[in-house]
């Protein structure tokens, strides 16, 4: 039996590329990576992470999931500098109910990117 593949884009989030912001197969959601680089954002990793976090969550309630369903997260820090705050960030979303989580110190094609998260979750 195939599996069915849906690709889901939302219209009121950037993309910068050809991808998608989420595909579903069968009962598991995988988000592209999610930066939260806007006017607003720059230079300021807290708002980043949040703004990251806020993008994940529309695409995965559009996707029939929630962050209640995260399984998996990888984290892509620019500087590990910000890993102690990140730690404390990603706790707040996910108190009680960590997932299981790689973060990954590296460099970004977008200079002004200081986070970016990949996020795996089941549908509810």
């Amino acid at each position: 039996m195939r599996m069915g593949i849906e690709r889901i884009n939302l219209e009121n989030l950037p993309r910068a590329g050809n991808y998608s912001h989420a595909i579903v197969a069968g009962n598991t959601v995988y988000l592209s990576g999610q930066l939260g680089i806007n006017p607003e954002t720059k230079g300021n990793f807290r708002k980043q992470f949040e703004t990251a976090m806020g993008n994940a969550e529309k695409i995965l309630k559009s996707s029939g999931s929630s962050l209640d369903h995260v399984i998996r997260v990888v984290v892509y820090l620019s500087s590990a500098s910000n890993f102690q705050e990140m730690n404390q960030l990603f706790d707040s979303y996910f108190k009680g109910r960590a997932p299981a989580r790689t973060t990954i110190i590296c460099g970004f094609v977008n200079p002004d990117a200081l986070v970016e998260l990949e996020v795996t979750a089941f549908k509810s």
